[in-house]
């Protein structure tokens, strides 16, 4: 169901939610866990995700896709949890992926010279995207991981589409910088 609004789901509320946590459900984990770093916090808000808009339903007009609410309680509740005093004493110190991010397939196909060389590269930008400033590393992770436009993107961090546009543009550049000094760069 991509930009659906809210008339093409089910009008009863809870077949409503359980329809979309079928759909979105891993996307909303995944957001979370892009957020948090942490597997067992991100599956909580994305619980905490799904519960919210089950008793906020009724605010939902379907003015944005539904993908896009929930997208939006999503980053609503990792900024929440980032803020949070208790959450800055918990937060982790070591590597992000040893939760387990979710892995891209490998395009270098039968090479495995190439499959390997093409994972280091993968592992080395996340290892450069998580240096980036919040602002920064959210659009980018909106952006490329979750593929949402500039227009998504603003609707769910409820920031202008020119400021992403601005924001993602300098990403673009620091992580190219980044890549660079580290001899990755094409």
């Amino acid at each position: 169901m991509s930009q659906s609004d809210r008339a093409a789901l089910p009008s009863d509320r809870t077949a409503a939610i359980d329809h979309l946590m079928r759909e979105y459900g891993t996307k909303v984990l995944h957001l979370a866990y892009s957020y948090l770093k942490d597997r067992h916090l991100a599956e909580d808000v994305a619980q905490e995700v799904f519960i919210k808009a089950y008793r906020n339903w009724k605010n939902f007009r379907g003015e944005s896709s539904a993908y896009t609410w929930l997208y939006r309680i999503t980053v609503n509740l990792c900024r929440d949890k980032a803020r949070s005093a208790w959450w800055r004493r918990l937060l982790p110190t070591d590597d992000p992926r040893a939760a387990g991010t979710p892995v891209e397939p490998d395009t270098a196909g039968d090479d495995p010279e190439e499959a390997v060389v093409l994972s280091d590269q993968r592992e080395r930008l996340l290892d450069y995207v998580m240096q980036l400033s919040d602002a920064y590393r959210e659009v980018i992770i909106l952006y490329y991981y979750h593929d949402l436009t500039t227009v998504e993107i603003a609707e769910v961090t409820g920031q202008n589409e020119n400021t992403v546009k601005t924001r993602l543009f300098r990403a673009r550049a620091m992580l190219k910088q980044m890549l660079q000094k580290g001899g990755v760069a094409r």
